[in-house]
């Protein structure tokens, strides 16, 4: 559960500063809400999705 709330908290930050930049970038309207939600949920698949394939070795 760690994992999942670290990546969302990451997810929102990293997009937060994307939006950010892009936005100055391209001279559109900055709207931080979907700079930061757009990311955490990408990342939350993400790293749900390599959880699946990605297995810790099992102690012998």
């Amino acid at each position: 559960m760690a994992k999942q709330l670290t990546i969302l908290v990451w997810g929102a930050i990293y997009g937060e500063v994307i939006g950010y930049v892009l936005s100055a970038l391209g001279g559109t309207e900055f709207d931080p809400a979907t700079s930061a939600v757009i990311p955490a949920i990408g990342g939350l698949i993400a790293i749900n999705l390599l959880s699946l394939f990605v297995k810790s070795p099992e102690k012998k």
